[in-house]
């Protein structure tokens, strides 16, 4: 069994190295795909043809050559199938399913945000069956969730009527799509991640710890370009960390410096455990300048030389977009 697993790894791997390349590709022949990925030409070539099969390439031509045979180009069918990514947030106290849809080079279609009295699994499928009728090119389904799932039922959420729903078996059921769920964070920190290896600057550990609005502490954690999920989707769940001054909830209410205080223990944390290179701040209770006094804290526990890079983010919603987006594209998981 352990083989059989190991050579599809090997094989979706390969795969991914592909799609990889052909995505930031205008066009592109077998050969180019190779030198790019390193796989050997028989194996691109392999691929290459089950996606053209597929419909996800297509053959545009050939390039010109004066020697041997002229090579055929291709091209990405961006149109293949669209990848639908929504989540549920809150303004104050009313609330809302967010959506985009994108196409596979990750242009967005469309977007928008359906407002609720409350968002409940019924919410999710009124909203799919909407989309798929206007889009059936819809074929992957990306579903960010602010809590945690352990056999796919969702616990700990803030979007109490999702408590305990199996969301993406019951959505299963009922649309003839792939369905994707993954903790708000860990989408986050995803999307924070692929923007830094977009730029040159993927760090080997990252974490994102964020204090939104109405809300206790959470966190996303990234090694090695996959999402650290731990045994039951419970990593990154900081709000069960016994904090210094009591019960987080109560610490949230007593202003910025507390939030500071927690902050920092959950950041120290991260660094005797993980000893991460880059940790991100997000969250409307979180701020740019508190990221010097939460460092300052640290020291008190921590050598400076183990500290990590921290940095502040406001607008956190592009990243947990693209977290979602890359989430169905590929396979970021530890």
């Amino acid at each position: 069994m352990s083989k059989v697993s190991t050579v599809n790894q090997v094989k979706e791997h390969n795969i991914a190295l592909v799609r990889d390349v052909i995505h930031s590709s205008v066009e592109f022949t077998k050969h180019s795909v190779a030198q790019a990925t390193g796989l050997s030409i028989a194996t691109t070539n392999s691929i290459l043809n089950m996606l053209c099969e597929a419909g996800e390439i297509v053959a545009i031509g050939n390039v010109s050559s004066t020697i041997g045979r002229p090579a055929a180009k291709y091209a990405y069918n961006r149109d293949y199938a669209h990848i639908c990514c929504v989540f549920p947030s809150s303004a104050g106290s009313q609330r809302y399913l967010f959506y985009s849809v994108f196409d596979l080079l990750g242009n967005s279609v469309e977007q928008n945000q359906v407002w609720l009295e409350d968002v409940t699994y019924e919410s999710f499928e009124e909203l799919l069956s909407s989309l798929l009728e206007k889009d059936p090119s819809i074929k992957k389904v990306s579903i960010g969730i602010p809590g945690y799932y352990d056999n796919n039922h969702i616990h700990s959420c803030t979007m109490t009527g999702l408590n305990g729903c199996d969301l993406t078996g019951k959505l299963s059921e009922r649309f003839p799509c792939e369905f994707l769920m993954e903790n708000n964070m860990n989408a986050i920190a995803y999307g924070l991640y692929d923007a830094r290896r977009e730029h040159g600057h993927a760090p080997t550990a990252l974490v994102v710890v964020s204090f939104f609005e109405g809300s206790g502490p959470g966190s996303g954690i990234i090694i090695d370009g996959k999402i650290y999920l731990g045994k039951s989707n419970f990593a990154g769940e900081v709000v069960f960390l016994p904090y210094q001054d009591g019960n987080i909830y109560d610490l949230v209410n007593q202003g910025s410096e507390s939030i500071v205080k927690s902050t920092a223990q959950v950041v120290s944390s991260y660094c005797a455990i993980l000893n991460p290179e880059t940790c991100v701040l997000t969250g409307e209770n979180l701020s740019a300048d508190m990221c010097g006094p939460i460092l300052d804290r640290c020291k008190h526990f921590i050598p400076e030389q183990h500290l990590p890079e921290l940095l502040y983010v406001s607008n956190y919603n592009q990243y947990y977009q693209n977290g979602l987006f890359r989430i169905a594209l590929n396979n970021p998981y530890h």
